[in-house]
């Protein structure tokens, strides 16, 4: 089943962290990857403004994922540690995404969770080239799921905190970021992908 979103007020924050943190949570066979001999855990917030899972129409929702960039397979992959969800995005669960509410706010400027202790206020700065992205993305849910996504046409900014982050919810799960992050903001994009089903055993999650 194929799935697509709107999103805009797309933000990737990332902060150096110790590689043990990561090792705790990662599965076996899909390993931490370090930029620049960094090891770093990342959040992704946006607003999901539209779209459609098959033939389902989707409601507006915001969504906050705690990610960590990873090899697995020999492939660049993005593993997403938690994913939480205002009301709307809260049908996910039943397609198998392992998601969870929370109160969430997400626009250009600032994130916010207050239940979770996520804040984040930032000015967007000058266009910026994000690099090489990771097209593969790996969740645990009864099992290990991948999907492959794919992204419309992306106009990244660079930006930049307003005041120290709040990320009680990062040290809440075990992480310890420290440093200034890496910002990457993005006003508007589209995800599409194919919903991952159940692994059965003995199956590889992904062809």
């Amino acid at each position: 089943m194929r799935a697509s979103l709107r999103v805009r007020d797309l933000l990737i924050a990332s902060w150096e962290t110790d590689r043990e943190s990561l090792d705790n949570v990662l599965p076996q066979g899909v390993d931490a990857t370090p930029a620049e001999d960094r090891f770093r855990i990342g959040l992704a917030a946006f607003q999901v403004e539209g779209g459609r899972v098959g033939r389902l129409p989707v409601p507006a929702y915001a969504q906050l994922n705690v990610r960590i960039d990873v090899t697995w397979k020999s492939e660049p992959a993005v593993f997403f540690v938690a994913s939480r969800v205002s009301a709307g995005g809260l049908p996910g669960a039943l397609f198998g995404a392992p998601v969870r509410y929370a109160r969430l706010r997400v626009e250009e400027g600032a994130v916010t969770a207050p239940g979770r202790g996520v804040r984040l206020r930032y000015r967007v700065g000058a266009p910026a080239d994000p690099g090489p992205l990771r097209d593969i993305g790996l969740f645990e849910n009864d099992g290990l799921r991948a999907f492959r996504i794919e992204r419309g046409e992306t106009g990244w900014q660079r930006a930049e905190l307003l005041e120290p982050a709040e990320l009680e919810f990062l040290f809440a799960l075990g992480f310890h970021p420290h440093g200034n992050p890496e910002l990457l903001y993005a006003p508007r994009t589209s995800f599409a992908f194919e919903v991952p089903s159940r692994p059965k055993s003995g199956k590889d999650p992904y062809d």
